[in-house]
């Protein structure tokens, strides 16, 4: 059994955690047959050495995709197809590039280099859970690979869990912070939210957590029998143009994730929530209220959500004028008081790129049919079904 990690990322170097889930394979005894990871900004050459010396490494260069598209023509797929699941999308900015479109060709270089199972990670996790003992938070080593492995050979066709750290959602209290989550199609998130001051926004593994069925995968902590893809469409995520810049859309995972249950895809919480530094300065708590880089990072959570939102909504067969209205009007009250909270104004844009995205959703729709074409001929060509 060839066993895979995938990863994506802007730039591949030493801020990556490649190494770190690698050197966690060894000490469990698992073998990694490769690494594939995506790039769009270059790479460190003595991190790709280095990470080579424990894995075969395949860095997929998105600017080229070269290796894929050499072997999508030696496989026969027509160019159209190429193109929709290799070609850039146009007017992209700042070297960002829609996180679907990253891990779809991860997924496909790994089935064409022979892998059977494949686990991603983000770049910004690490191979240990944070725990609570003697009323302290502590880190606790895990076996990262075996938790996955034991389900995904045992008939879960993916496994994924939880993250322990820093929620995106930064501690917080102010009035309109409902809204604010009704408005971002978060509203299951409104009791968390309002206890912020009590638990910090802080996850800890929990011992007690049993393994159990689901029905939503998070991307940055997932491991697939890559055959399960001859039933489920591709990864995909939207992206946008507003006055002050392009955007992309959070959510590959949640669009996936919806079609799990029509698809008969069995899918296992693994309950082995891996350390994420949400914010990128662990152990401190984000102060949204005064610090600029939580309310950066916060604010493009909240742009990548409604990025997101309008396409996902009809896909669930929500779509209707009175559902997006409410939303927008929750949206414009909690924003408001999302700037009034930290004196920025920045959030009182988020209506604005609202409207943008809700008059995207017929554009997306048929960008997502156009590459689901795509990939179910690169899946029937290259004998992946």
């Amino acid at each position: 059994m060839r066993i895979f990690l995938g990863m994506i990322t802007g730039r591949l170097d030493y801020s990556c955690s490649i190494i770190g889930f690698l050197e966690n394979a060894e000490k469990y005894g698992h073998e990694i047959s490769g690494v594939v990871a995506t790039c769009s900004r270059g790479a460190d050459e003595d991190y790709i050495a280095e990470a080579g010396k424990k894995a075969p490494l395949y860095l997929i260069d998105l600017n080229t995709s070269s290796y894929l598209k050499e072997m999508f023509k030696k496989l026969g797929v027509s160019r159209r197809s190429s193109a929709a699941l290799l070609d850039l999308p146009d007017n992209l900015g700042s070297g960002l590039v829609p996180y679907g479109f990253n891990r779809n060709q991860v997924v496909a270089e790994a089935m064409l280099r022979g892998a059977d199972i494949l686990i991603f990670i983000d770049s910004d996790v690490l191979p240990f859970v944070l725990a609570e003992k003697d009323g302290e938070i502590v880190q606790k080593d895990v076996d990262f690979f075996g938790s996955h492995l034991k389900h995904l050979t045992a008939g879960a066709d993916i496994t994924t869990s939880e993250y322990s750290g820093s929620n995106i959602l930064p501690p917080a209290r102010f009035d309109g912070m409902d809204e604010l989550l009704i408005g971002l199609k978060k509203e299951n998130m409104i009791p968390y939210w309002k206890n912020s001051e009590k638990h910090l926004c802080v996850t800890l593994s929990s011992e007690e957590a049993e393994p159990c069925p689901c029905d939503k995968v998070l991307g940055g902590n997932a491991g697939f029998n890559l055959n399960v893809f001859s039933v489920l469409p591709p990864f995909y995520s939207p992206y946008y143009t507003a006055p002050d810049g392009f955007y992309l859309a959070r959510g590959e995972d949640t669009v996936l994730s919806a079609a799990l249950k029509p698809a008969g895809v069995k899918c296992t919480d693994i309950q082995t929530p891996i350390f994420h530094d949400t914010y990128g300065n662990w152990p401190e708590i984000p102060d949204l209220r005064t610090q600029p880089s939580a309310q950066a990072r916060f604010y493009y959570a909240c742009t990548g959500w409604i990025g997101r939102n309008p396409f996902y909504i009809r896909r669930l067969g929500e779509d209707t004028d009175a559902l997006l209205d409410n939303m927008r009007r929750n949206l414009i009250t909690g924003a408001r008081a999302a700037a009034e909270y930290t004196g920025n104004e920045r959030f009182l844009t988020l209506a604005d790129k609202f409207d943008i995205c809700r008059n995207n959703k017929e554009h997306n729709e048929n960008e997502f049919e156009a590459l689901s074409e795509a990939w179910s001929e690169f899946i029937k060509t290259g004998g992946f079904c």
